[in-house]
């Protein structure tokens, strides 16, 4: 059970971690060598994930300071979009860490108290981006294509895109914590980590734990019959004359094209062939340095966690469509 309040900036769990947490110098051990900057205190789920995962967590780490402390929107917007994703998500240690960052900013008690208020003593700008990230952490597919206009009216296409990434994160991390049950550091949660990793791409430079793969289930028969009321009622045509209409649709932002876009990859990492993936587009195109970030632990997970693909792939779809998201 985590208890939290507004004037606390801390948050304390009843329960245990659900997996054992290292202490800092146990952390640091099992991660990476720095290439630049120096140590300081880790993140209470930092140390959850570095024994398991090393180089995931180092390039988590610098993507968290990325969102934190050098975020497009700047430190105030930027913490208080956080302080309102995880409040949505009801994470404790989401706020904490918001409300710390808000504090360093220079943002008062009494003004973080006013944040769950509904927005009555907000700028109008700050309060367009509370209800969008509440409603993107909560009923994204109802977002409709008048709020994002006015949204990019309001912030321009590039803070826009700073803002959707914001709020992914913040839901991404959100889900973690909440999931291993982490401990926020007894008093001010610590301050993003402005250090790089060195790049590390052979598990046997780290104490990696092995992946032990599960044994191959015994082959079921295929059921004849899905009780499935939702896609019964689908037929393929029906399907495909879906997808054709989302197809057609125009976008809510403008891609930009390949040529603008290669030329945010440095020299040595741009694709060899153009890169026609219309997120990719977007949010490198918008955001290099944070979609950079992104893709760097996305990479990283899939190389050091070897997971089976038909089990990743099962469980992306139970989550894009739990959350009716027709990508």
């Amino acid at each position: 059970m985590f208890t939290v309040t507004s004037t606390t900036p801390y948050a304390r769990c009843e329960n245990s971690p659900v997996i054992p947490m290292l202490d800092d110098s146990q952390a640091w051990s099992h991660l990476p060598p720095l290439a630049d900057g120096q140590r300081q205190e880790l993140p209470g789920w930092a140390r959850l994930l570095a024994e398991s995962l090393p180089r995931t967590t180092s390039v988590m780490l610098e993507l968290d300071t990325l969102h934190r402390a050098h975020s497009p929107l700047g430190a105030v917007l930027a913490g208080k979009v956080r302080w309102w994703a995880a409040n949505a998500n009801h994470s404790p240690y989401g706020m904490a860490g918001a409300t710390a960052d808000l504090r360093r900013a220079g943002i008062t008690i009494e003004e973080i108290d006013s944040l769950n208020s509904g927005g009555d003593n907000l700028a109008d700008d700050e309060r367009q981006a509370m209800r969008f990230a509440r409603r993107l952490t909560l009923e994204a597919d109802t977002i409709t294509d008048d709020e994002v206009a006015s949204l990019i009216k309001t912030f321009g296409e590039h803070k826009f895109v700073a803002l959707v990434l914001l709020v992914a994160h913040a839901n991404f991390q959100d889900r973690l914590l909440l999931a291993l049950g982490a401990v926020a550091e007894l008093g001010d949660p610590v301050a993003p980590l402005e250090a790089h990793f060195a790049k590390v791409t052979n598990d046997a430079e780290l104490a990696v734990p092995p992946r032990i793969m599960p044994e191959p289930a015994a082959a079921t028969a295929v059921p004849e019959y899905i009780d499935d009321p939702e896609w019964r009622s689908l037929d393929f045509a029906g399907l495909q004359k879906k997808l054709d209409r989302q197809r057609l649709r125009p976008p809510r932002i403008r891609v930009p094209p390949w040529e603008d876009v290669a030329r945010t990859y440095p020299e040595d990492q741009r694709p060899p062939h153009p890169v026609r993936i219309v997120w990719t587009l977007v949010c490198r195109g918008y955001q290099p340095r944070l979609a950079a970030g992104w893709t760097a632990c996305l990479r990283t997970f899939a190389e050091e966690a070897k997971q089976d693909r038909v089990f990743e792939e099962s469980v992306f779809w139970i989550i894009t469509r739990t959350i009716h998201c027709f990508y």
